[in-house]
This record gives structure tokens, C-alpha cells and sequence, in this order.
């Protein structure tokens, strides 16, 4: 029977073992090492999950962190042969019940344009695309 658990910094070899092997996920170098995921989870203990097989393989995971405002959630994937049987959706609820808790009312998910699955997933689980918003970033060091 399969579960969904907090995550924990050991859970990290198979965590980028999955991403590694998700089409149309970016994965950098700092904030995905295992010392970046560990301070992640640091700051955010209560809202990062996996989802495991009874024989405890990790076939899915989200991370999700706020700042006190808004939520923002990242590496929700889940093993290509598990797709379509919940465990998105599973994961999902369980880290915006997580913000709830906190008193986090709104989230954001970035995606690539290309990703024509993730994208999909994210729209039928009532996400938009914003474009009154530009998304920008600077890598500062």
C-alpha cells in the first residue's frame, strides 16, 4: 500500500534519482544539492512530502515553502508508472492543507511553457496561468 510521508533529508538519493528522470523538470545545482534540500526542508519541516510504495520507493514528492504570505511549491512529480492514479493529487492537497495550516491562503507554482504534463496536471487542480505578472530572476552569487 502506498503513503504519503514527510520528507526527510536522507530521502535524497532517490528524490534526484526521480527528478533526474522527469522529463521537463530543471533541476540546479545549489538549491537541489543535498545540502540545499536540507536547508530547505530546515525552514520548511512541515510542508515537503513523498509519496512511497510499501516497499518504501519514493515514486513521487512536492516541496513547498512560504514566507509568511504566500506559498510556493516546487518538485511536485511523480514516477511516469504511478501517473494517473492520485498520487499528484494526494501530494498536492497534503502540502495546501499544510499552508492552510499555517495561515497561508494563496500558492504559486513556476513551469516551464513546455511542460505540456505538468501544466496540464496544474490547471485541472484549478491553477492559471497569470499573465498580468511577469516572472523574473537574478542569480545573485
Amino acid at each position: 500500500m502506498e503513503k504519503i510521508r514527510k520528507m526527510k533529508v536522507d530521502d535524497y538519493k532517490a528524490m534526484i534519482k526521480l527528478w533526474e528522470s522527469t522529463e521537463g523538470v530543471g533541476i540546479n545545482e545549489y538549491d537541489d544539492s543535498k545540502k540545499g534540500i536540507k536547508k530547505f526542508l530546515k525552514r520548511n519541516p512541515k510542508t515537503c512530502f513523498v509519496a512511497e510504495t510499501a516497499e518504501k520507493e519514493i515514486i513521487g514528492t512536492i516541496m513547498g515553502g512560504y514566507d509568511g504570505r504566500r506559498g510556493l511549491i516546487y518538485h511536485l512529480m511523480v514516477k511516469a508508472e504511478y501517473r494517473n492514479k492520485g498520487f499528484g493529487k494526494k501530494l498536492l492537497d497534503r502540502v495546501e492543507k499544510a499552508f492552510v495550516k499555517n495561515g497561508i491562503m494563496k500558492t504559486y507554482i513556476v513551469t516551464f511553457v513546455t511542460n505540456e504534463t505538468g501544466n496540464k496536471f496544474w490547471e485541472n487542480n484549478g491553477y492559471s496561468i497569470r499573465d498580468t505578472l511577469n516572472f523574473m530572476s537574478k542569480k545573485i552569487v
